[in-house]
């Protein structure tokens, strides 16, 4: 009787006895012979963070990430060669909240894949993408638009093409964080141009418009009509990749220069009458004045032109004449001295009374007039950085000007490399120098030393 008692209550908590043995066992298999996996090395799940954190450290040192090329050449690369570098404390923190997991515990005969985090250099990242990655093998060739005597020239764009991946920062760090052994291929991708002869047509047809007008000036009782070659030559074309246009503008020095080549028949500037006070007080006329004619209002005249031009609906303009009286300058003395004539823009070198050279400037402009006086050079400069201030409050920096000579504060005669060679002679251009041809300037720099007079004059 009481045998069958013990049997009936055995058998009431076997179930419970058997569950418990099996979630005992359960438990202690998922401790004790569940495994980390880390790329090629399996680490115990019991293991201590140092040796997780070690064998972490160890498959990254040893990892390559492989790259295959079109062109059959494979590369291996380890990751700080990307600018990927491991961050073992924040992989620990994640591998061991995967192991952690209710899943992953219960399938405890399922390696537990590690959690990689790495750190990224963004610099050292991009470059390698540069270098290894995007990989030109034929560069495209943007459309062209150009003007060969007077013949609008449109050459087509070429596409080229480069080895790539569509989306590299996601597929690197895709594999990088998963130590995928599989190498990554790159594909031949396209490399559109950025300007092709359907965005450039339209520009073709604006060119050949402008320069296709009726067109003409008069000078005097003459008239004459700039061919297309002409006004082509006033225009500067300048493509732009970022917004997939080409700006046309028109070169108002060019247009004054052209007005200046068809009127040069018709002008000539004033010259001054230089006297020279000698010693014993008795005066000489060195150099007779010599009245001027002129076409007034060049310079509007030039930028009325380029304000309509590209309209395309055609342009006249009457070039009226004006005459100049000459001036009278009276000189002291002197062994060498300097006259700047601002309105016919010319510069005259003297040596003891004698007209040794001549020279076309661009001086100050309305806005930044030169300083008109008798002055001195006090300062010279082989070569000089110069900066300052706009009218409009801007500043302004020109670097290495050429062959500076100091005559009052800040006003100097020096070089002019950045403007058209149609300025000198034409066009006052400056905030107040007086501004000479690289070579002409280098000539008055050798020949005019420190003391040399300098008389400036409209």
């Amino acid at each position: 009787m009481e045998n069958g008692t013990e049997r009936r209550a055995w058998l009431r908590w076997a179930p419970a006895i058997a569950t418990a043995i099996i979630i005992v066992g359960w438990t202690l298999c998922s401790v004790y012979l569940s495994r980390i996996t880390i790329g090629s090395i399996r680490v115990p799940a019991h293991a201590g963070d140092a040796a997780v954190s070690a064998a972490l450290n160890k498959q990254i040192a040893s990892y390559r990430l492989t790259i295959s090329y079109p062109d059959g050449t494979v590369k291996k690369f380890p990751l700080p060669s990307l600018g990927l570098n491991l961050d073992t404390a924040a992989s620990l923190r994640a591998t061991r909240y995967r192991q952690q997991r209710l899943p992953n515990r219960l399938q405890w005969w399922r390696p537990v894949p590690s959690t990689i985090v790495l750190r990224e250099d963004t610099a050292a990242f991009n470059n390698f993408v540069a270098a290894q990655i995007n990989i030109t093998v034929q560069p495209s060739k943007d459309a062209s638009l150009s003007i060969v005597n007077g013949n609008i020239q449109l050459i087509g764009s070429v596409t080229g093409e480069r080895y790539g991946l569509a989306a590299p920062e996601r597929t690197l760090l895709a594999a990088a964080s998963n130590l995928q052994p599989e190498p990554i291929k790159l594909r031949t991708l396209k490399v559109n141009p950025a300007l092709t002869a359907g965005l450039l047509a339209p520009y073709k047809a604006e060119l050949e418009k402008a320069i296709n007008q009726p067109a003409s000036f008069k000078v005097g009782q003459q008239t004459v009509k700039p061919t297309p070659s002409d006004i082509a030559s006033w225009l500067d074309i300048t493509p732009d990749d970022a917004s997939k246009k080409v700006n046309i503008t028109v070169n108002s020095g060019k247009v004054a220069a052209y007005i200046n080549h068809i009127a040069a028949a018709a002008i000539h500037p004033a010259q001054a009458e230089v006297d020279i006070t000698r010693a014993d007080g008795s005066r000489q006329v060195l150099v007779p004045g010599v009245n001027g004619v002129d076409v007034a209002d060049k310079t509007s005249i030039a930028t009325s032109v380029s304000q309509t031009l590209l309209n395309g609906a055609g342009f006249s303009f009457s070039l009226p004449v004006k005459y100049q009286s000459f001036q009278t300058i009276t000189a002291g003395d002197y062994p060498k001295w300097i006259e700047v004539d601002l309105t016919s823009l010319r510069l005259y070198a003297y040596e003891h009374g004698n007209l040794v050279n001549t020279f076309l400037v661009s001086a100050g402009r309305p806005d930044t007039p030169t300083v008109t006086g008798q002055y001195a050079i006090y300062s010279k400069y082989v070569q000089q950085d110069m900066y300052g201030q706009n009218v409009d409050g801007s500043s302004y920096f020109q670097p290495h000007v050429p062959w500076v000579n100091y005559f009052y504060r800040d006003y100097a005669i020096h070089g002019n490399y950045w403007r058209p060679l149609s300025y000198f002679g034409n066009i006052n251009s400056s905030h107040g120098c007086v501004g000479l041809i690289d070579g002409d300037a280098e000539w008055i720099y050798d020949w005019a030393p420190i003391g040399t007079p300098v008389i400036t004059h409209t």
